[in-house]
């Protein structure tokens, strides 16, 4: 069944280590809310791939290890201020928040790139200080780690960064153990990565000690990253996400049963969660999700029904269920009902112009009524 790509595919939804090789058991127990802010900082003359890649982990990683409704990173850019900066000379970036408005940050991402800019300025240099001492983790790209050497947070750590600023790092943080060679060294609280492309594995590194080892992986295959965790760190990482309860490891393991091709062993799992919880509008969102991949679009229909009806479902799910909805009926050549759901589905707030060429609507494709509503989600 066709989705909205950056929500991630749903029967995937459902589902400490040290690089150094010591403990990293500061991760937080659960708490409430589940969702945890990821501030991902920018500058002028900041790294593309060095922010672009771990906000890519963190925000594929958001939809599959998302619980119930709830998901499992917000990620937001925050700047010195709101105005548009340029990253690698050429791409401009508006932040999103400002070092004086943003939310408080449970992770904080420090990319590198012109980092010059932000050792240069006290008030940017007090705000990430302050942010990455009360975070739950500090995550640094490339000469990103500048900042928390200066800040004196690495010190007694080891600590990595691109290679071409090792010696540089050296001399801001005498204090910290730096390394060269190393992809990423986790120090607990802190990670640190080498330059570019590293971010990448060391924001899976997170994903796989946060929310165990299946959502990196997940995360990793949807974007088609090869990531081969060293394998002493395959020992340590959890296989599920240790945040939730007995009900959500269930659901995680129907997921394994659904990827696993068993899907009528998913749907068990399913059905004996809704006897105990009749109205949970998500688990009958999953179990509409994997019917729909079994092709059996009645039972499909019936469990997307169950959960549209629930007016504790989120908007992003509403939205998917009623998409979802409209593209049953397209298959069973259902016309009318197929575009009486794409409206639905409009109105709740459905946008995005791949819609326009998903196969699941071929057989509405051409309908007038169509080509009305695509000006609206385009």
């Amino acid at each position: 069944m066709s989705r909205v790509p950056s929500w991630m595919p749903l029967v995937a939804c459902l589902l400490l280590a040290s690089a150094t090789g010591e403990a990293a058991s500061e991760t937080k127990s659960p708490r409430e809310p589940y969702t945890r802010n990821v501030a991902i900082v920018l500058y002028e003359g900041v790294e593309v791939l060095d922010f672009s890649g771990p906000a890519e982990v963190f925000q594929a990683a958001s939809g599959f290890g998302s619980v119930g409704q709830e998901r499992a990173f917000k990620v937001y850019t925050v700047g010195r201020t709101k105005a548009p900066l340029i990253s690698q000379h050429f791409i401009k970036v508006v932040p999103e928040y400002s070092i004086e408005d943003a939310p408080k940050p449970d992770i904080i991402v420090l990319p590198g790139g012109g980092t010059q800019v932000v050792l240069d300025d006290p008030e940017f240099m007090k705000w990430i200080a302050k942010a990455a001492s009360e975070s739950e983790l500090a995550l640094t790209v490339c000469t990103g780690a500048m900042t928390l050497g200066k800040a004196g947070l690495l010190d007694g750590l080891d600590a990595t960064t691109y290679f071409r600023a090792i010696d540089g790092l050296r001399k801001m943080a005498p204090k910290a153990r730096i390394h060269h060679g190393r992809r990423f060294i986790d120090s607990g609280r802190i990670v640190t990565t080498a330059g570019v492309s590293a971010g990448i594995d060391g924001s899976l590194h997170v994903i796989a000690r946060l929310l165990g080892k299946r959502v990196a992986d997940e995360t990793a295959q949807y974007m088609e990253y090869k990531w081969t965790p060293e394998p002493y760190l395959l020992t340590e990482y959890p296989l599920f996400n240790p945040s939730v309860d007995d009900r959500g490891r269930a659901i995680q393991q129907a997921g394994i049963h659904a990827q696993e091709k068993n899907g009528k062993a998913a749907e068990a799992i399913y059905r004996e969660l809704l006897k105990t919880q009749p109205g949970d509008a998500s688990v009958w969102s999953q179990l509409g999700q994997l019917l729909a991949a079994m092709k059996e679009y009645d039972g499909a229909l019936d469990a997307y029904a169950h959960a549209v009806e629930s007016k504790e479902l989120s908007k992003e799910l509403r939205v998917r269920a009623l998409y979802n909805t409209a593209c049953l009926y397209s298959l069973k050549t259902d016309n009318d009902r197929a575009l009486d759901y794409l409206g639905k589905a409009v109105d709740a707030g459905l946008k995005g112009n791949w819609a326009l060429s998903d196969p699941d609507l071929e057989n509405v494709r051409k309908d007038p009524r169509f080509q009305k509503l695509a000006t609206r989600f385009k």
